[in-house]
């Protein structure tokens, strides 16, 4: 008999979400270039959809754009590497975007 717990999907999309940063953050390495650290600092999965949000942060600073392009002009290879190295019940929608979150946390850090 299987339980419908929502703590139980909670734990599963916890597990998926890590699967999915793994992967991605081994694509990233060897495939970036090593110009600029990218660091995957959350995944945020819509609750009904399929839509996965990937935040990222870049340093230098001046290379966010080309990141950003990097990725999104990957995204099919990335989805790809997804599909072949985990068993994750529906392959997600990726987009990618700059953490804004992190680059204002790191200034107030910085004003203290």
């Amino acid at each position: 008999m299987k339980n419908n717990n929502p703590r139980d999907k909670q734990v599963s999309r916890g597990r998926s979400e890590s699967v999915i940063r793994k992967v991605i953050d081994e694509y990233i390495s060897k495939n970036s270039g090593g110009q600029s650290l990218i660091t995957i600092t959350s995944i945020v999965q819509a609750d009904h959809s399929n839509n996965t949000v990937i935040r990222v942060s870049v340093l230098p600073e001046s290379q966010e754009n080309a990141v950003i392009d990097f990725l999104t002009r990957n995204v099919t290879d990335i989805r790809n590497d997804i599909k072949k190295k985990t068993r994750v019940g529906m392959l997600p929608f990726l987009s990618f975007e700059i953490d804004r979150g992190e680059k204002h946390r790191q200034e107030i850090f910085r004003v203290i």
